[in-house]
């Protein structure tokens, strides 16, 4: 499986009358730049200001699968596929894609981002990094002071009240 990073990705841009005519150019477009289609075919279409209605032709990606783009075709739904699959982690992102393969979900189609909440509760989320406190809080003497003195009264307390000495 190739390397998918939606976030990354880059498509190289022309037009079909470029490719008929004489003259070649195209552009390299880094995908992260646009948010949704509307403004990349509008980037697109900047680009070939001489062109009225233009065939964009895309002759080269990166980081993208082959199911999401051809020479002819881009994905409609691409930039929403790219933002559900920052939910998941580089890892987690193949696992994914087989995943909903198997299950015969289609992810050009189906909405991604109610499939990767599926997948998230079918295996779970990865749990955020819990905050680790600085080595200094605990040099502090004072901040468990209060503690160990309410474990101390709890002793005597339970003595108290079962008649029994718990320790």
């Amino acid at each position: 499986m190739e390397y998918i990073d939606l976030s990354n990705a880059e498509i190289t841009v022309t037009t079909q009358h470029i490719m008929d005519g004489n003259e070649y150019r195209d552009y390299n477009m880094q995908m992260s730049e646009y948010s949704d289609m509307d403004e990349f075919l509008c980037a697109c279409s900047d680009l070939f200001p001489d062109e009225q209605n233009p065939e964009y032709r895309y002759t080269k990606w990166e980081h993208i699968p082959d199911n999401l783009i051809n020479i002819e075709w881009i994905c409609p739904n691409f930039f929403e596929i790219r933002d559900a699959l920052e939910m998941l982690n580089e890892n987690e992102i193949e696992h994914f894609i087989i995943w909903s393969e198997y299950f015969g979900y289609d992810i050009t189609t189906d909405d991604p981002h109610m499939m990767v909440l599926h997948y998230q509760d079918i295996y779970g989320a990865e749990e955020p990094e819990v905050e680790v406190y600085p080595e200094d809080i605990f040099e502090d003497d004072t901040l468990y002071a209060d503690m160990s003195d309410n474990i101390s009264d709890m002793r005597t307390l339970l003595c108290k009240i079962l008649d029994d000495n718990y320790n």
